[in-house]
């Protein structure tokens, strides 16, 4: 099915008319609060879940709950604890026998007798008060991390791109890079508040039923209910119970952060730019005026969920006046921006070669690219990773040799850019076996739920996208359309067939595209997406950039073993990669539309950059457009970046490569589940 067909194409999901969802849903759905149900749907509460020990582990206990696992978070515990140079006593003791006592605490987990502890509250001195941990005990600590490591990649891509603390490879340098990125384009004032206790103050009743949406597995879910109803010993010994969560609980800065969403977005859509970082915000404006609305937004959904700011730190100001935020001081030039520094040049280079009969030939340990025997370029062949050739560009058979050697793919393109085919090195490791594995889920369950998993990561980062380059005269429209497509992505774990995740997709699309357009300058906005052949630069500049990130996924998921063709959401066909498609669905918005919109916001891509074929209609990109367009996309692909996943700090190019490696995974494996990036 065609791009454009799926636009138009209706909603062909049965669930959605079940659930009777509209696309001005309430905010509060988009995290699982007030889920609409139907008639043999029930919301269970923790009491009603805490199904008989004999019922809840039947089977052996989730991977994360076995010995390998909790060996792992045991290890995290530890090192944890030694960062200050001294382990606890009670990491101590537990150190002197871990290996029995990760037996243990295995057994009580699979047998369905394991109850968390009592909670230890440690009294710390601060500036105008106390402040207070609520610690767990070792045992405990272990359980929480392992089921904090197995939750992580299912929940931190709900955080959005607000969320800076507490979260996999993200901290304080990037909130305050953040902040400098906002002054840097225009924000001059900003409102600085926090929210008030707010760890006892959260609400834990929310917080159940949000884990009840997004937690399937009954034993999991079972174990945080537990989790959240511990008590504590205060230091003279009393036992109390404490509403919210414990600070000083692995789970709990993840479940806080689960919880603040509807802070993040409702800020969001009121078009105020946010950066918070566990309880503390920085609310961007670009006239002080705004920051009344601001505040009124805050105050309001915290009230709903019986919460509120603090009024100690409440305030607008600005940039000129300067302010503090995370022990950073901030003022009209200070800190300074360092955007560039995350950028990491590699070793080997993506050669990109357009001019049109010119030639690649490889000689004496160089490649050269030559035009009627005047060289054109000349680099050592250790320096290429990749090569892409668009339009007639001649490749030497001694080149295309050394290509295939090296396992250096050569991409090929039209002049327009359209993506024809690759030249690959053809022997995959434990290819026949991969390839059946992809064979083997054809129309089967788990196809479709690796499918949804890939539809419901890139409707994710099409909100983002909108919300993060939306301004605030535009802020109602963009949160018709953001509303509307988290009410469609409410949809798909109704979906059951590829056709109506497809649909769902199109249906997203449709809404997604002319607002898209209208957030570009009026000299390159749209108000539809236009490709066989583009309409305008914009979207001459958008196919352009599929077709080299089509490319890099091919390559990507050729690296795997599996085949490209083979597709798990699109249809396989004869003439397309369709595996390679799936995998850079979620890219899509995450790099090629990120690109684009912001070139044509900083003027990089303008109208000029365009220009029309006589006769054959359209408009494409002129060879300074490709040239600004490939330099964009190389910076975001090399842009250096944390992934939720534990050791995943690189660049963008390599979290697609993961992103494949993590498909095989889901395809060879049924145990594994497949995941949509968290945006960064």
């Amino acid at each position: 099915m065609k791009q454009s067909e799926r636009v138009e194409a209706s909603v062909p999901c049965a669930g959605a008319h079940r659930r009777g969802l509209e696309p001005d849903c309430s905010l509060r759905l988009a995290v699982g609060l007030d889920q609409p149900r139907n008639e043999n749907t029930t919301i269970r509460t923790v009491e009603e879940d805490m199904m008989s020990t004999e019922a809840l582990h039947r089977s052996e206990p989730p991977t994360c709950l076995q010995r390998a696992a909790l060996a792992r978070a045991w290890e995290r515990v530890l090192r944890k604890d030694a960062q200050d140079g001294d382990l606890s006593t009670g990491v101590e003791r537990f150190a002197e026998d871990a290996e029995a006592h990760l037996a243990a605490l295995a057994d009580e987990l699979a047998d369905g007798t394991y109850r968390p502890r009592t909670l230890s509250r440690a009294v710390i001195p601060k500036k105008g008060g106390q402040r207070f941990l609520d610690i767990p005990p070792v045992r405990d600590r272990i359980v929480e991390r392992a089921i904090h490591e197995h939750l992580t990649p299912r929940l931190d891509p709900l955080f959005g791109c607000s969320a800076y603390g507490y979260r996999p490879g993200l901290g304080v340098a990037d909130a305050v890079a953040e902040v400098v990125r906002l002054r840097e384009e225009g924000c001059t004032h900003v409102l600085r508040t926090d929210v008030r206790d707010c760890f006892p103050s959260l609400p834990v009743h929310l917080i159940r039923r949000q884990l009840e949406a997004l937690i399937d597995d009954p034993t999991i879910r079972h174990l945080v209910g537990l989790l959240l109803e511990r008590t504590t010993r205060l230091p003279g010994g009393r036992v109390v119970a404490f509403p919210g969560l414990p600070q000083g609980a692995a789970l709990s800065p993840m479940l806080a952060n689960l919880a603040l969403i509807p802070l993040d977005e409702a800020l969001m859509d009121a078009g105020f730019p946010v950066i918070r970082y566990a309880d503390d915000l920085v609310v961007g404006l670009e006239d002080p005026g705004d920051g009344a609305e601001a505040l009124r937004v805050a105050t309001t959904v915290l009230r709903g969920i019986n919460m509120e700011l603090g009024a100690e730190k409440t305030g607008i100001t600005s940039f000129e006046d300067g302010f503090a935020f995370l022990g950073e001081e901030f003022g009209p030039r200070y800190p300074p921006s360092t955007g560039e520094a995350r950028i990491q040049e590699p070793d080997k280079k993506v050669l990109y070669v357009a001019r049109q009969g010119s030639r690649i030939q490889v000689s004496k340990g160089r490649l050269e690219v030559v035009l009627n025997d005047r060289e054109l370029l000349s680099a050592p062949v250790s320096d290429i990773s990749r090569i892409v050739c668009f339009g007639s560009v001649g490749i030497s058979a001694w080149a295309r040799s050394w290509a295939l050697r090296n396992n250096v793919d050569i991409l090929l393109a039209s002049r327009r850019g359209s993506y024809m085919g690759a030249i690959v090195n053809d022997s995959w490791p434990a290819r026949r076996s991969r390839l059946l594995a992809q064979l083997s889920i054809d129309g089967t369950q788990r196809e479709v739920e690796i499918a949804r998993e890939i539809v419901a990561a890139k409707l994710r980062h099409q909100v983002t996208l909108l919300r993060k380059f939306s301004k605030r005269t535009e802020a109602e429209r963009t949160a018709e359309v953001t509303r509307h497509i988290q009410a469609l992505a409410r949809m798909i774990p109704d979906a059951n067939t590829r056709d109506e995740l497809m649909g769902l997709e199109g249906a997203a699309a449709k809404a997604y595209w002319p607002r898209f357009g209208a957030l570009a300058p009026p000299e390159v906005s749209f108000v539809e997406r236009s490709r066989q052949p583009p309409r305008d630069v914009t979207n001459a500049a958008l196919s352009f950039l599929y077709t080299l990130l089509l490319g890099e996924a091919v390559t990507a998921i050729r690296a795997t073993g599996l085949d490209p063709d083979i597709g798990v959401l699109h249809a396989d066909h004869d003439t397309r990669p369709s595996l390679a498609l799936d995998l850079m669905e979620e890219f899509r918005p995450l790099v090629v539309d990120h690109v684009v919109l912001t070139a044509a916001r900083r003027g990089t891509l303008t109208a000029a950059h365009g220009r029309e074929i006589e006769g054959k209609g359209g408009v494409y990109l002129t060879a300074a457009g490709r040239e600004a367009m490939i330099a964009a996309f190389e910076q975001r692909m090399l842009t250096h970046v944390a992934g939720a996943l534990d050791d995943m700090r690189a660049t963008r190019r390599h979290h697609l490569y993961r992103q494949a490696q993590r498909l095989r995974a889901a395809i060879m494996d049924p145990t594994q589940r497949w995941t949509g990036l968290a945006w960064r």
